[in-house]
């Protein structure tokens, strides 16, 4: 895990913590699906799922994949 995820899972854990102090079982689903994709080295299920083929080009997310 290079640095630019391992800063990003942190910020996950933190969001994941708040989500869980709040109950919000839904947000709490999907951040843990984010953490899950960052730990295996792959894009985002929430950016894949919500965002646009372009919209994820303009925002140079399209095939994020380490290699």
């Amino acid at each position: 895990m290079n640095n630019e995820q391992q800063a990003e899972l942190e910020r996950l854990e933190r969001v994941l913590a708040v989500a869980k102090r709040n109950g919000n079982e839904l947000f709490i689903q999907n951040i843990e699906r984010e953490i899950a994709a960052v730990q295996r080295g792959e894009s985002s299920p929430l950016i894949d799922e919500y965002l646009t083929e372009e919209e994820r080009a303009s925002r140079g997310v399209e095939n994020q994949t380490e290699v």
